[in-house]
């Protein structure tokens, strides 16, 4: 499942960027800057190189911070924060290798989530710069925003538990 989220991971950031590039000569004058709670522009700036690739710049560095992280985690496992504050050595040494690819799907899940929210930020910013609606996919980011959190940390804890089920320390 890990392997199926990087890939998809990888597609969404080479997605964000590539229409980001696409859309650069075509947009206009003034692109959105912000959009308020309801989804609607209220800020606006100048179209230039820093306020059109700042998005896609910084979800590629929150995926590779995601992917640094993950790293760093498999590479020094005592700085894994598992729940119950248990550490990866409290349990048997052939169960780790399990928790520990967990951990990592569990990380590519969620930067698969991030690159969709900035996704969606970019593609609602070019339909609003282009006098189009983008207030969907605006809302649509508040919404993921909001209710992910809340799954993606019950998906966690029921998925840790199911791995760490009659194996515990």
């Amino acid at each position: 499942m890990r392997r199926l989220l990087d890939r998809l991971n990888a597609l969404l950031a080479l997605g964000i960027v590539g229409y980001a590039v696409w859309a650069w000569p075509r947009l206009p004058e003034r692109i959105p800057a912000h959009f308020g709670p309801d989804g609607a522009p209220d800020r606006w700036t100048d179209t230039t190189l820093a306020s059109w690739f700042f998005l896609p710049v910084v979800a590629v560095a929150c995926w590779a911070l995601v992917l640094g992280g993950r790293e760093w985690m498999v590479r020094r496992p005592r700085t894994m924060n598992l729940p119950s504050g248990q550490s990866l050595e409290d349990f048997p040494e052939e169960v780790r290798p399990a928790i520990l690819e967990y951990m990592r799907g569990f990380m590519a899940l969620v930067g698969l989530e991030l690159l969709t929210i900035f996704g969606l930020i970019v593609l609602g910013s070019h339909r609003t710069a282009m006098g189009g609606d983008g207030q969907g996919y605006i809302l649509a980011v508040l919404a993921l925003a909001v209710l992910s959190g809340p799954v993606l940390l019950v998906t966690f804890f029921l998925g840790f538990q199911r791995v760490t089920r009659n194996a515990g320390p």
